[in-house]
C-alpha cells in the first residue's frame, strides 16, 4: 500500500502533463499516482501511458464522457487505499519534496487536514509570485514567522475564506471514509464543498507556512476559473451542495453559516461583474434562488458580522417572489 495517492484529473493537458508528472516525481515517499483523463480530444493520454512504462506508480483512468473535474476526482478517490490523498492539478507543479516535508508532521501530530501555502505563475515564462492577497493576507496574519502551526477552527476561522483550492491541502483517506468527503459534481466551483468541509469536520489542522506547489495561471489559456457563460451558472448546484452540507449539520450551521453567507456574497459579485451581458437576467433568477435557506435567524447572526451583506441577501431572498 502506498503512504499517499496523487489524483490528478487532466483534460487536454498534452502540453503540461509531462511537467506536472515530473513535478509530483521529485518526492521520494511511496506514492499512487493517478491521472484521471476526463475524455481528453488531445494525445494526454499517450503522454501518460509513456509515464506509466517508465515509472510502476503510475496509473490511468480513462472517461469515456467528460464530466468535468470533481467526479473525476471522485472515481479516483474510490479507487485508492493508501494512508493519505492530495488532489493536484494537470497544469500545476508540486515543489521538489513537498510530500516528504507534509507527511512526517501529519504522522507526528495525527492530524487528518494539512494545508500549505502555495505559489502562482501568471507568465508562461515565470517567476512564480505571491498567493492572491486574500490568502496571503490570512496566511501571513495567522501564521506570522512560524515555520507551521496547529490551527484550531473555532479561533481561526478565517481559514475557510481562503481561495477554495484543492491543491495545498493533504488529507487522510480514513477522514475522507468517515466524513464522507466528496468534490461537487458541478463542473464550476466544484471545490467548494471539499474546502470546507475539510475544514470543518476536522475541526483542527496542520497550516505549514512555506510554498510547496504552483499553482499556473497562464493568459490565453482557458481555465475554469475563467469561464462566465452558461457553464458558470453551475456554480449554483455547487453552492447547493454546501447548504446542504449546512443544513444536515447544526453545529456547523451554528458556528460557520454566517461567515459562508459572507463568502458567498463576495463570490456573486464577482462572478455577476464578470458573466456575459445576456445571462444577467438568468443569473439574477439564480442568485435569488439560492438565498432560499437564509432565515430570520441568519439575517440576525450575518448582520452582527456585516450588516450590509445582511441587507442584501435579504433583498435577494425576496427579490424574486
Amino acid at each position: 500500500m502506498a503512504k499517499i495517492s496523487v489524483i490528478i484529473p487532466a483534460y487536454n493537458m498534452a502540453s503540461l502533463i509531462g511537467e506536472t508528472l515530473d513535478s509530483v516525481l521529485r518526492n521520494e515517499t511511496d506514492m499512487d499516482i493517478v491521472v484521471v483523463d476526463d475524455a481528453s480530444t488531445d494525445n494526454t493520454c499517450d503522454i501518460v501511458e509513456q509515464y506509466i512504462a517508465r515509472h510502476a506508480n503510475i496509473r490511468l483512468m480513462r472517461s469515456e464522457t467528460n464530466t468535468g473535474p470533481g467526479v473525476a476526482r471522485n472515481r479516483a478517490l474510490a479507487t485508492i487505499d493508501s494512508q493519505y490523498c492530495l488532489f493536484h492539478d494537470a497544469d500545476d507543479l508540486l515543489h521538489e519534496g513537498a510530500v516528504d516535508t507534509v507527511l512526517p508532521l501529519m504522522d507526528e501530530t495525527n492530524i487528518d487536514v494539512a494545508a500549505f501555502r502555495y505559489s502562482v505563475l501568471r507568465t508562461a515564462d515565470g517567476p512564480a509570485g505571491e498567493m492572491p492577497p486574500i490568502d496571503k493576507n490570512i496566511w501571513d496574519s495567522v501564521l506570522g514567522s512560524r515555520d507551521s502551526a496547529m490551527i484550531d477552527l473555532d479561533s481561526t476561522a478565517q481559514f475557510l475564506v481562503t481561495i477554495n483550492y484543492p491543491w495545498n491541502k493533504i488529507l487522510r483517506t480514513s477522514f475522507i471514509r468517515r466524513t464522507n468527503w466528496r468534490f461537487s459534481t458541478a463542473r464550476i466551483n466544484e471545490d467548494i464543498l471539499p474546502h470546507w468541509a475539510a475544514y470543518m469536520n476536522a475541526g483542527r489542522f496542520l497550516a505549514i507556512n512555506t510554498s510547496l506547489t504552483t499553482h499556473r495561471l497562464v493568459p490565453g489559456r482557458e481555465q475554469h476559473t475563467s469561464t462566465f457563460d452558461e457553464r458558470r451558472l453551475e456554480m449554483f448546484a455547487a453552492l447547493k451542495d454546501i447548504e446542504k452540507l449546512f443544513l444536515d449539520n447544526p453545529i456547523f450551521r451554528a458556528k460557520y453559516y454566517p461567515i459562508f453567507i459572507v463568502f458567498k456574497a463576495g463570490l456573486l459579485e464577482w462572478a455577476a461583474k464578470q458573466m456575459r451581458q445576456d445571462l444577467h437576467g438568468l443569473f439574477r433568477e439564480y442568485v435569488a434562488h439560492s438565498y432560499q435557506y437564509f432565515t430570520d435567524e441568519d439575517f440576525d447572526s450575518v448582520y452582527r458580522i456585516n450588516p450590509s451583506i445582511a441587507l442584501a441577501s435579504y433583498r435577494m431572498k425576496y427579490s424574486h417572489r
